[in-house]
């Protein structure tokens, strides 16, 4: 059976980068003329905004007409998008799209609410590999300078990066004064001397060709000076209707680093439904059922402040069998992006 692929050519996931099928076509023209059995299209968007979001919603419509079946990375990191004087997110995106329609989602996302069609949480929380801090000597070398001493300036670490409102509500807090925090859109920076540092605002491009991102990179001089991490998510949808996750789970998690997340409504619900553990009873995680954004952040300011009562050597002590599960439940390649694998591999080659 000859079957005939398709794939953009920035859709540079790790999961597809298996060049030897063959024929692979990165030419849509030539694509829609090739006499196949089977055809796949592979198709990304990673730069999701209000002007491109129609152009890949047509470029999906074309693929479909020519392909059995359209796959789609939607990227990192959850988009939002306005039309029609309105704002919509990555599920309504992919409602356009009726039930029996020959096209399949992947992102880095848990989608809360009923979509039309498939959305797979796909694992590139490191764009490179999930395994760069054991096989990447930059980012082993990181790995090794991260000490257990048990006097350190601050309990926290908190890099609200765009998120302006939420560095405004944490400095109303006790708990500002114990933690060491960052705002880049205030220009409240802080890159220590063994990290890249970004040339925008975010820091979140690729500056190797390999795709490391200035932002996959653990920060000694920061993991060295707090016990703790509070990590905030890239898109937080006001109406809860996702929750996204990246390299800031992925760093502590690499760590074993106990933390908390500010995100959406039931975030570590979504978190736990990927198979990690979170850090309840030792840290008060009942901010995850509170649907008011303001008032859930200062539950989490709460949650962290009452966390310093205690000793950091005893709270390791007891989550500490979460850190171990949780770093090889992340390492554990089994656990991620078998549906694209399978997609990929289809009609062609088992995945084991």
């Amino acid at each position: 059976m000859k079957i005939a692929r398709f794939i953009d050519k920035d859709m540079h996931h790790y999961c597809v980068q298996y060049f030897a099928f063959k024929p692979l076509y990165t030419d849509v023209n030539e694509f829609k003329n090739v006499e196949a059995d089977k055809k796949f299209s592979y198709l990304a968007e990673w730069s999701s905004n209000t002007d491109t979001i129609p152009k890949l919603y047509d470029r999906i419509q074309m693929h479909m007409e020519v392909s059995d079946h359209v796959y789609v990375d939607l990227g990192e990191p959850g988009f939002c998008y306005k039309e029609n004087e309105g704002y919509y997110y990555t599920n309504d995106f992919i409602n356009k799209f009726n039930a029996t329609d020959n096209v399949t989602f992947f992102g880095n996302l848990i989608i809360n609410v009923p979509t039309n069609r498939p959305c797979h949480y796909l694992n590139d929380m490191f764009f490179q590999d999930i395994e760069i801090y054991k096989n990447d000597p930059l980012c082993i070398d990181l790995l090794k300078k991260l000490t257990n001493n048990s006097e350190r300036k601050y309990y926290w670490e908190f890099m609200c990066s765009r998120h302006v409102d939420l560095y405004n509500e944490v400095k109303k807090h006790n708990v500002f004064a114990k933690t060491f925090t960052t705002c880049h859109a205030l220009g409240i920076s802080h890159w220590g001397p063994d990290v890249q540092k970004p040339k925008n605002m975010y820091g979140g491009e690729r500056f190797r060709h390999d795709n490391l991102r200035c932002t996959d990179l653990i920060d000694p001089s920061i993991y060295n000076e707090s016990f703790y991490s509070c990590v905030v998510e890239t898109n937080i949808p006001e109406n809860d209707v996702f929750s996204m996750f990246s390299e800031k789970e992925a760093k502590p998690i690499v760590a074993k680093r106990p933390f908390i997340i500010v995100g959406t409504k039931d975030h570590l619900k979504a978190f736990r439904k990927l198979g990690f553990k979170t850090f309840s009873p030792v840290i008060d995680e009942s901010y995850d059922d509170e649907p008011n954004k303001i008032k859930r952040f200062n539950m989490i300011f709460d949650a962290m402040d009452k966390l310093t009562e205690q000793d950091p050597q005893e709270v390791y002590k007891k989550l500490q069998s979460v850190l171990d599960y949780n770093y090889n439940h992340f390492h554990n390649k089994a656990n991620w992006n078998k549906e694209l694998l399978d997609a990929w591999h289809q009609e062609q080659m088992p995945v084991s």
